[in-house]
């Protein structure tokens, strides 16, 4: 009982501390709760075809915001052990043993680990309830069930159950190699100004310098797929190395510049985040990784959500396509297949080219057919006659024999005048925007080529070239709008897997969509909870940043009133300082997202997702909230700062 009550008492005294961090691992149960809930949820299993991929985007959720819990976790608690660190040293100088003491821990931790757990369970439900209809809505399920899971609770409970397991055995080894008189000046050890760390300086601008330019040069979606986890992996580096080195040179140069230096509130300001440097340097890159995160983890899976629908509209010029090769299904067995569905016809048209053939682009600008092409100049390629292609748009255009159109899909438009191709040199008399009735855009990342031929013999003569001979590599494409319900739809998808085959393909909106909501919604929806993970961990390092920094700078704040400094001038000096701990993580967050920009763009167009005006209005709204988040931040933990150093409301 004694122990339980001085545990309390603890608990009591330090709330200013103990409440941020309790309420740290209350959400951080939630979250994890939460995610749980809805791996387990029957709105979740009846997604049909979407359940497999959103469940599957839950769990990798799941295993990423336990190891950020953790981190948050441990993090945050560093800063309350400084606290318990000197009060069980005054504990064991009035003779209590070491046994006693990490009793006394054990008892804070139990009480802890309850609040937390109660709390995070209880508003984990609560909030799940909520994240559900969000969940469901933007994947387009229609169920919104949700159930209190044993295995979810079971699950949540055991894991931080081993995390504040791994804080008791923090505190044990703490308490037992420590000397009472080391536990009592464990926060009065003192900082020293920072050297000059060219060698840290340089390897971090290198390690920049590599991160950004692996991210403007990235050619294809492919390679940024490849190389996304080296660029963060540099840059992250790179973040931490400057803020070290980078910083301290700042500093230092504003120091000898007295215009500047000898005014009251950069004076105490820049001398005050010197000497603190060595710990201000990791905190400060550390937020600024982190927003830098939110930022592109938002920026990515929003622009994926909001962006699908402009990639289902330019994939899909109507409801249904049906691709038929070898006479393999006539119109008419088509029209039979979508009547029999209970289905009606309208707005029906047919194209004919020839089958797509993989062809890589070589450095002389020809077009190789080739079962080996890279990421980098690999082509799928079809071919159509100038006869064809009137007959689908109505235009009038005219061409030589050695004349083609060109349009390019998925890519950027052939940047040349000229193209050889099947043992024959064309002159490119007009890259096309587009081509009326065909599809804009393909479910394929890799760029695709549409060239207009001017006869029907010189695309007999590409196609005996460029093609099998005991094969037809002309291919008709069916396109019509359907009228119906779901079930329809589906029962109409159902009977053209039953004919599908190497000579017969199809796509349905309906379908294509289904898929697409489940993926983007998933992503989007797993990016959400990334972000609120991400923002909880930056504003929990400000604020216990904050409270750690006013502790330590309230006896200088008390001299500087004593000395006649008025409390206009430690506002002005309060606010000089807290202006670069929180401008400057969100200035380098910024350059980040900029750099990353052209990777960002590359990874969207490795799920089809292309760089709309969408993606920067998502950028833009994105920033806008995190500034706003900031702010909130920055106002309480500047509040609570002034209050603590000064004493003043």
């Amino acid at each position: 009982m004694f122990h339980f009550k001085l545990a309390l008492d603890s608990l009591r005294k330090n709330k200013e501390s103990y409440l941020p961090f309790l309420l740290a691992g209350g959400v951080a149960v939630a979250l994890n709760f939460l995610v749980q809930l809805l791996i387990y949820s029957s709105g979740v299993r009846h997604l049909e075809i979407a359940a497999d991929i959103v469940r599957l985007l839950l769990i990798l959720g799941q295993v990423i915001i336990a190891l950020l819990s953790l981190v948050i976790t441990v993090y945050t608690y560093s800063f309350l052990k400084k606290g318990k660190e000197k009060e069980f040293g005054l504990y064991s100088i009035l003779g209590m043993k070491k046994s006693d003491l990490i009793k006394i821990s054990l008892i804070q931790q139990l009480l802890s680990f309850i609040i937390t757990i109660v709390t995070g369970l209880v508003s984990g439900f609560v909030f799940a309830k909520l994240m559900i209809l969000l969940l469901v809505k933007m994947v387009g399920g229609q169920t919104f069930g949700l159930e209190l899971s044993s295995p979810a609770i079971w699950t949540t409970v055991a894991f931080f159950l081993v995390v504040f397991l791994l804080l008791t055995i923090i505190d044990v080894l703490a308490v037992a190699k420590t000397k009472p008189i080391d536990l009592m000046r464990a926060k009065q050890k003192g900082a020293s100004a920072p050297k000059n760390r060219w060698l840290f300086f340089l390897c971090g601008a290198i390690a920049l310098i590599w991160g950004y330019t692996l991210s403007l040069t990235v050619s294809s979606p492919l390679q940024a797929v490849n190389q996304f986890f080296l660029a963060v992996l540099l840059v992250a580096v790179a973040t931490y190395l400057l803020f070290i080195a980078a910083s301290t040179l700042i500093l230092k140069s504003l120091q000898k510049n007295d215009r500047y230096y000898y005014q009251s509130k950069h004076f105490i300001t820049v001398s005050n985040m010197l000497f603190r440097m060595k710990q201000n340097a990791v905190g400060l890159a550390s937020i600024a990784l982190l927003t830098t995160m939110t930022l592109v983890v938002t920026v990515t899976t929003a622009s994926m959500f909001f962006g699908k629908a402009d990639l289902v509209s330019k994939m899909f010029p109507r409801d249904v396509t049906v691709s038929v090769s070898n006479n393999a299904l006539s119109k008419k067995q088509v029209e039979d297949l979508v009547a029999k569905a209970g289905l009606t016809i309208s707005k029906e048209y047919s194209q004919t080219t020839t089958e797509p053939i993989r062809m890589a682009l070589n450095d002389s600008q020809k077009l190789v057919p080739t079962e080996f092409a890279n990421q980098q100049n690999e082509r799928n390629v079809q071919f159509m006659s100038l006869a064809d292609y009137r007959a689908l748009t109505g235009a009038k255009v005219q061409l030589t024999s050695n004349q083609v159109l060109a349009y390019t899909r998925n890519g950027k438009a052939l940047n040349q005048s000229s193209v050889s191709f099947a043992g024959q040199k064309y002159t490119i008399k007009k890259n096309l925007t587009s081509i009326k009735g065909m599809p804009a855009a393909t479910a394929d990342t890799t760029p695709a080529y549409v060239f207009v031929l001017p006869t029907e013999e010189s695309l007999q003569s590409v196609t005996n070239t460029l093609f099998k001979a005991d094969s037809s590599p002309m291919q008709t494409s069916y396109y019509f709008n359907v009228a119906g319900s779901d079930k329809q739809q589906e029962r109409l998808y159902e009977a053209l897997q039953d004919k599908e085959s190497d000579n017969v393909t199809f796509q349905l909106r309906f379908m294509t969509q289904k898929v697409m909501n489940a993926l983007y919604g998933g992503f989007f929806f797993i990016g959400i909870l990334f972000s609120i993970t991400f923002i909880l961990a930056t504003g929990l390092m400000i604020y216990y940043k904050q409270i750690s920094e006013g502790k330590a700078d309230q006896a200088q704040f008390e001299i500087l009133q004593k000395v006649g400094m008025s409390e206009h001038e430690i506002k002005k000096t309060i606010r000089s300082q807290i202006i670069w701990l929180f401008g400057l993580p969100i200035a380098v967050s910024l350059i980040h997202l900029s750099f990353a920009m052209p990777m960002i763009n590359k990874l969207l167009l490795a799920f089809s997702v292309p760089l709309t005006d969408a993606v920067y209005i998502v950028m833009a709204t994105t920033i806008l909230l995190m500034v706003l988040i900031y702010f909130i931040i920055y106002k309480i933990t500047s509040h609570t700062y002034f209050r603590q150093v000064t004493g003043f409301n």
